[in-house]
């Protein structure tokens, strides 16, 4: 049994061999529940990963949107909002991307260090994969950006963390 990720062009691919269709193969999957943490931007390369994997799996995935809080705009009740409306609507993107080839999704938002919830959900609610984008940061940017969300969940994940590239912004 095998999985692989490719990237060509503009379009994630997702190759499974071993697996046969259906819900009886299930069973004999590595993943029974599939984790995509999105941002406030939705990168539908990262979308289409974790759809096709829970697709071809047989698998729900759940869409995991964290709204950052920091001590320096907590108390700004506007910025929060615009947060938490920016967060509902890439979950309703993942559920429109999700539905269109027929797996289920569970929306979910949380708030805190986006790192740490992605990390502390997957946890908790026995996820088998995470899957997060990883935006290109060279030169300059990675001086000034050193970190990720990807990096600080492929170091405190205690599941596998499957990143994919996303453009640079």
């Amino acid at each position: 049994m095998a999985t692989s990720f490719t990237q060509t062009g503009d379009s994630p691919t997702v190759s499974t061999t071993d697996f046969a269709r259906g819900p009886a193969a299930s069973t004999d999957s590595p993943f029974d529940r599939i984790l995509v943490a999105v941002g406030e931007e939705v990168h539908e390369h990262v979308v289409e990963a974790a759809v096709s994997l829970a697709a071809a799996h047989g698998v729900p995935v759940d869409a995991l949107s964290i709204v950052e809080m920091n001590s320096s705009i907590d108390h700004w009740d506007m910025v929060v909002e615009q947060r938490e409306a920016d967060a509902e609507t890439s979950l309703e993107a993942v559920e429109a991307m999700a539905e269109d080839v027929g797996v289920s999704v569970a929306k979910r938002l949380r708030y805190g260090t986006p790192a740490e919830e992605i990390s502390l959900y997957a946890e908790h609610n026995d996820t088998d994969l995470i899957v997060v984008g990883e935006p290109n940061r060279s030169g300059i940017r990675k001086f000034f950006s050193p970190a990720s969300v990807a990096d600080g969940v492929n170091q405190s994940a205690s599941v596998p963390v499957l990143t994919v590239p996303t453009p640079s912004e």
